[in-house]
């Protein structure tokens, strides 16, 4: 975060949704033990807990937290508000039936990727959706699929605000492994992560846009990487192509617009 952006942050909203981060990655969690987590004094969490109990976001149960249902009407709302939702959990349907992998649907947010349609495993693991290693958009194939469509400028500002940090000793480091690697998705269409997220992870990604031409995401297959070949690769790359270009021309066909890419077949 650039201290421009710090400005603006208030920090006791920061401090509420940190604990909301602990109570997540801990699993649930006692007053003593959010209090050291956050560096903060008891009466401090307490009174944090207290407000966030007051309004939905957190429960006590035998004393110890736990973040409240309102999560799951929250999330569902995320879910369900985008207008190509339906064609987005049609197509990771149609994936999941075709391809031995599994399929997601992610976009990017604040400069961290997000899977909002899918069943991933590895996505069952509360650390999952805190601030690790599986968000950042250099280190996924969904991100850099994303990433790839925009202005350098844009990536540029990710990178300054998120860092680099490396999740496996496969990670991209630098920005101009970055910027070759977005030069490489670009011409072939698609990106890969091959254990850089996930050890023994392999994920492609293509990129989907609106009619005009806005990102609205990336189609993604993921599998263990012992099972990938070079034959492997090219069916899945050759069916999230068709998936991709379906959900463009159904998007189009929604808004009565010509779509922004090639046409496919399900």
């Amino acid at each position: 975060m650039t201290e421009r952006d710090a400005g603006r942050v208030l920090k006791t909203t920061a401090l509420s949704l940190q604990l909301v981060e602990h109570i997540l990655e801990l699993e649930g969690a006692s007053l003593v033990e959010l209090a050291e987590a956050s560096d903060l004094a008891k009466s401090t969490v307490h009174s944090h807990l207290n407000t966030l109990a007051e309004y939905g976001y957190v429960v006590n149960e035998d004393n110890r937290y736990h973040l409240g249902a309102k999560f799951c009407h929250l999330g569902d709302y995320v879910r369900t508000r985008k207008e190509y939702r339906r064609i987005a959990e049609e197509t990771i349907e149609h994936l999941s039936q075709e391809s031995a992998l599994e399929a997601d649907f992610a976009v990017e947010e604040n400069g961290r990727i997000v899977s909002l349609y899918g069943d991933l495993d590895f996505t069952n693991f509360p650390q999952f959706l805190v601030d690790g290693s599986p968000f950042h958009v250099h280190t996924t194939a969904s991100g850099k699929a994303i990433v790839a469509e925009y202005p350098r400028e844009r990536v540029r500002e990710i990178v300054d605000r998120w860092g680099l940090p490396a999740a496996t000793e496969r990670s991209i480091s630098t920005e101009e492994e970055l910027f070759t690697e977005l030069q490489r998705v670009r011409k072939r269409g698609y990106a890969e992560s091959d254990g850089e997220a996930i050890e023994g992870l392999w994920v492609v990604g293509k990129a989907v846009k609106s009619p005009r031409g806005e990102v609205y995401g990336s189609l993604n297959l993921s599998g263990p990487s012992y099972a990938i070949d070079n034959e492997t690769k090219a069916a899945q790359v050759e069916l999230l192509t068709k998936a991709a270009g379906t959900f463009e021309r159904e998007v189009a066909e929604m808004y009565g617009a010509p779509s922004p890419g090639g046409s496919g077949a399900r």
